[in-house]
């Protein structure tokens, strides 16, 4: 496994930023994966940065064990949605700026189906914000827990921390959020199905911040006929619900069976002092 931090300024936020990256590599624990990899881009929550995000939950086991390499941005608690008052273009950052210059400085693959885009709560909704808009870049995208409707979440401040003023900051008035790209209950109802990701969905059957959001976007789904794999078992909106979803989740990234991993560079059956590798 190699990591590595990197730091560059960066053209659409206008500001130095971070993110940490795991490329997959050859071994007694690791996957048959060659370069160029296969990528995800994975997007933190609210409040969370990308050691918060690598510290907490097993995305170095994932990487590993899919054959997947994996990019982890800083958020900034920006939604992912673009600011371009202020100098502060998220969705650009995601769907254009990072792509491009991870690809610039590792071995990671340009293709549309081999690049994927994942994210937790406030990085679930931008992973499904702009693994839509920029459909020609990602062809898969994973929702952990997304909040799926933002203007529902800053209603009910008592779930979130949210209010309305921090939401008319981050999307502007109703109708600017109502008739412009982020409201994704929209977007996807109204998408060409040609242009629609494939797509992952996880939810806590007890998760008190998102659920209904959850819920009402799987309706909007299930209403233009649009598929998806929907993860759902006991859990909150916490760190060991997501851990649970990184299995299926990930292996729906790298099409694979849940469980598994990529090919093995030793059998499964190789017993080491008395352990069975699996």
């Amino acid at each position: 496994m190699s990591f590595a931090e990197i730091h560059f300024l960066s053209m659409t936020t206008s500001q130095n930023v971070s993110a940490a990256v795991f490329l997959p590599e050859k071994g007694p624990f690791g996957s048959d994966a060659e370069p160029p990899y296969r990528t995800v881009y994975l997007l933190p929550g609210y409040s969370g940065d990308y050691t918060s995000i690598y510290t907490m939950l097993s995305i170095r086991k994932q990487a590993e064990r899919k054959g997947l390499a994996v990019v982890i941005p800083d958020g900034q608690n920006s939604f992912y949605v673009d600011h371009p008052e202020r100098n502060a273009s998220y969705s650009r950052f995601v769907g254009e700026e990072l792509v491009q210059r991870t690809r610039e400085m590792f071995r990671l693959s340009d293709r549309r189906e081999d690049t994927y885009l994942a994210g937790i709560s406030m990085g679930g909704y931008g992973a499904l914000a702009n693994g839509l808009l920029y459909h020609d870049t990602f062809s898969k995208v994973a929702a952990l827990s997304p909040a799926a409707d933002p203007m529902e979440l800053f209603d009910h401040p008592e779930r979130g921390g949210f209010g309305t003023d921090e939401f008319r900051n981050m999307f502007g008035s109703r109708g600017d959020y109502e008739h412009g790209p982020w409201d994704i209950l929209k977007t996807y109802a109204a998408a060409e199905r040609e242009d629609i990701p494939e797509l992952f969905l996880g939810c806590g059957d007890g998760d008190i911040a998102v659920s209904g959001q959850v819920a009402a976007f799987r309706r909007t789904l299930d209403a233009a006929a649009i598929p998806y794999h929907y993860w759902h078992q006991k859990g909150n909106h916490d760190i060991d619900t997501w851990e649970r979803m990184l299995d299926p989740a990930f292996s729906f990234l790298a099409g694979i069976p849940e469980g598994t991993r990529n090919s093995l560079a030793i059998p499964d059956d190789i017993t080491r002092k008395g352990a069975i590798v699996k």
